[in-house]
């Protein structure tokens, strides 16, 4: 095994199991918000505040009851995407039951794997060096905490990882598969389809080396959109019962929001009553787009084309499909960041980056566990 591959396989099993132990030193530091908790989705239902509490708030309890009841016609937790709570009462059946452990074990083995195949892919184009830094500065990140709790992000990243690796060693079967379970994962697996394409269109393009099995991969995201739809019918007698389920968060996302960012900018940077990090209103979520936007202008010529349109599609469509809630943790997800930071941080640098946001993201957890609002 590769010697920086252990080492990341180390530091990951390390950073994620501090965040476990920040995580139960806080429930006993830090009061917990119990109106919060009562006043959210909880499961079980009427479950009293617990140490369990502190590592299952906010989403996480969906997952979990889905895990166990799976969908029915207008319930709330039709909103999130079948594959994880899946996997999660799967591994449940080897936990005795406690799909709360199935679940972490999972996020953090789907993380660990994340920093692999992250290694990986970055280390055949800009070095072993570059690709290291790549997965410390994501590890690092202030909201990558969310990698190792009962969170669909660590499955997210390891599949979008795995595809754009296997493409590129144009391997089909495992791209395949991978596209097949992007849209069974997140609202944004669908989106991935972008940048498969700009891997795939230049060697369309160059007729004399197209291969008709290319195909495969983007026609892999559409059965797999297409088995979320009938899974959703089957479960709950409606394919777009998810969809419905949406519209009871405060996101307002809409994909017809993208035909009107003069709009979209104005509701959301002018004709706003600022808070710090209110749902909807949140000034951080806003510092968080604004580093994006900067970083991906810089990147554009450090990247090449597939990495940049993931980079695109993962940052811009989160953000300008809605009031930009929970963008801090979505833009995690944008990977190519930590790429175009690795390559620009050295040395000392680097480590002005990882420390602080190794601190806020202490601090975000402590915030987050004690069932206050982060993303």
């Amino acid at each position: 095994m590769n010697s920086y591959i252990k080492k990341l396989t180390i530091i990951t099993v390390l950073t994620k199991a501090v965040i476990l132990a920040v995580i139960w030193a806080g429930y006993y530091l830090v009061p917990f918000n119990v109106p919060a908790h009562y006043a959210n989705f909880i499961y079980p239902i009427g479950e009293p505040v617990s140490l369990a509490s502190a590592f299952k708030t906010w989403d996480a309890n969906h997952y979990l009851y889905l895990a166990d009841a799976w969908y029915s016609p207008y319930h709330i937790s039709n909103a999130f995407y079948p594959l994880f709570p899946f996997l999660v009462r799967v591994v449940g059946s080897l936990t005795f039951g406690n799909n709360l452990v199935a679940g972490l074990i999972l996020s953090t083995t789907f993380t660990v794997l994340s920093m692999v195949y992250l290694f990986r892919l970055i280390g055949k184009t800009h070095g072993e060096e570059v690709a290291y830094r790549s997965c410390l500065m994501l590890l690092a990140f202030p909201t990558s905490f969310y990698l190792g709790l009962v969170y669909t992000e660590s499955l997210f990243l390891m599949l979008a990882l795995m595809l754009l690796y296997y493409l590129r060693e144009n391997k089909t079967t495992p791209s395949f598969i991978c596209a097949f379970l992007l849209p069974l994962t997140r609202p944004t697996g669908i989106l991935v389809i972008v940048p498969a394409l700009a891997a795939i269109l230049p060697c369309l393009r160059a007729k004399e080396s197209f291969e008709l099995k290319k195909l495969l991969t983007p026609a892999g995201f559409v059965a797999g959109y297409g088995t979320y739809l009938l899974l959703m019918d089957l479960s709950t007698g409606d394919p777009f019962a998810g969809f419905d389920a949406q519209k009871v968060f405060l996101a307002n996302n809409s994909l017809l929001n993208l035909l009107h960012p003069i709009d979209w900018f104005l509701n959301n940077f002018v004709y706003l009553d600022f808070t710090l990090n209110g749902f909807s209103t949140s000034i951080l979520n806003r510092v968080f787009f604004v580093f994006y936007a900067v970083v991906a202008v810089l990147s554009y010529k450090k990247l090449d084309k597939t990495m940049f349109a993931y980079l695109l599609v993962m940052g811009l469509v989160p953000a300008m499909t809605g009031s930009l809630t929970s963008y801090m943790r979505y833009v995690a997800m944008a990977f190519p960041l930590f790429v175009y930071l690795a390559i620009k941080l050295r040395g000392r640098m680097a480590y002005c980056y990882l420390i602080p946001c190794a601190l806020v993201q202490v601090v975000f957890v402590l915030v987050h566990a004690s069932s206050r609002w982060i993303a």
